[in-house]
């Protein structure tokens, strides 16, 4: 009963009382929150958050390449050896007798029924290409098979030829994709080559046929796809589709010298990359999607894909205003303050937490004293 007197006889505690106190507490939150930011997260988090495994670095793949990057009236002739001998010493000699050096890709198989003309393809000075062993599908084989394929052929182009087949080589039929791009550059193919114009010459076309796809379809750097074997009809196609070129300004060499060797001219080169479009590209560099499908020889913007060289032409007098297919530079690449790297915005909000566990914990406690020492702040001291 005399504690209850007492209790109400004792005065209400003041405004000033109540803010000191408030500010009491507001004092020892804040080393409570500077504390345990301090010691965030726990060490067994921080233990486990070591233990991470570092992102894997993405196996190498080869470049990709169906035409020359460069502006030069320049042609790669190539021809695919896996069938029979068939006209490969006839095309050797009109090579010869027009000063015109080709590349040869070549199965193992061809080399194990023909190796003098594989010697005799690598003394006339020509470049060479790996072809595969067997002409398989090889987007239907193992792994194992797939760099076996490979490193058998290899063998036998040292062995017949003396010459390495690297860094070139052609899948047959044209058929590759991830897995087999990627043992192709881990047996130490660098570059996988496709082609521009196909000259279709295995379906018995006739020469007059043969010279006018080959010559009505030709591009500056086009990679020109023939055969030697006995069904085609080169003899009576390859000297004139080389004559006619010369006159029309143009001159041959291997892949060697035109993929290798730095171009002479002041061509821009790009790389393609997964994500990467014709009109994302054309924005990047201020070009027109037009302009880049003409230069590359492309039939469509669909045409590209990742690890392509394209050549980038030089931006027209009104390219500036109006690159790519009319966006603006940049337009793909996020606009300012869209990428997590921006200022917050004009309202206040706060900008993005940071990557990372650490990181992110210290932010959130800062936000966390941010709205506590705001509140504090307008209950006991009458302003915000």
């Amino acid at each position: 009963m005399a504690d209850m007197l007492r209790a109400a006889k004792s005065p209400r505690l003041s405004l000033t009382t109540l803010r000191k106190r408030g500010l009491v507490w507001a004092a020892l939150l804040a080393i409570v929150v500077t504390v345990g930011g301090s010691a965030w997260p726990p060490p067994a988090a921080a233990q486990a958050a070591e233990k991470q495994p570092a992102a894997e670095t993405p196996a190498p793949t080869p470049t990709v390449v169906s035409k020359i990057p460069t502006q030069e009236k320049v042609i790669a002739l190539t021809f695919d050896a896996g069938a029979d001998a068939g006209h490969t010493m006839a095309i050797l000699g009109i090579l010869e007798a027009e000063g015109v050096k080709a590349t040869f890709f070549l199965t193992g198989d061809w080399l194990d029924k023909y190796p003098e003309l594989g010697a005799a393809i690598a003394a006339r000075g020509h470049a060479l290409g790996n072809h595969t062993r067997s002409h398989p599908h090889l987007t239907q084989l193992t792994d194992a098979d797939i760099t076996a394929e490979l490193v058998s052929t290899e063998e036998k182009a040292l062995q017949a030829c003396g010459r390495t087949t690297q860094p070139f080589f052609r899948p047959p039929f044209g058929e590759r994709d991830e897995r087999v791009d990627r043992l192709v550059a881990a047996a130490g193919y660098a570059y996988e080559i496709m082609w521009t114009i196909d000259s279709l010459d295995w379906k018995m076309l006739s020469a007059d046929d043969l010279y006018r796809r080959v010559v009505d379809n030709v591009v500056p750097g086009a990679i020109v796809l023939m055969h030697v074997g006995s069904q085609t009809n080169e003899p009576g196609a390859l000297p004139r589709i080389i004559k006619q070129l010369k006159e029309d300004g143009y001159r041959f060499g291997t892949l060697s010298e035109l993929l290798l060797e730095r171009p002479s001219d002041d061509t821009t080169l790009y790389t393609v990359v997964p994500g990467d479009t014709l009109s994302s590209i054309a924005r990047r560099f201020g070009v027109r999607v037009p302009d880049l499908l003409a230069v590359n020889g492309l039939a469509s913007p669909d045409a590209i894909e990742a690890g392509l060289v394209l050549v980038i032409p030089a931006p027209g007098p009104g390219d500036s205003g109006n690159p790519g297919d009319g966006g603006t530079p940049g337009d793909d690449q996020g606009g300012s303050g869209q990428d997590g790297g921006g200022a917050p915005d004009a309202g206040g909000g706060s900008a993005a937490p940071p990557a990372g566990l650490l990181a992110r914990a210290a932010w959130w406690l800062g936000q966390v004293w941010h709205h506590v020492w705001g509140f504090v702040r307008s209950l006991f001291l009458g302003r915000p």
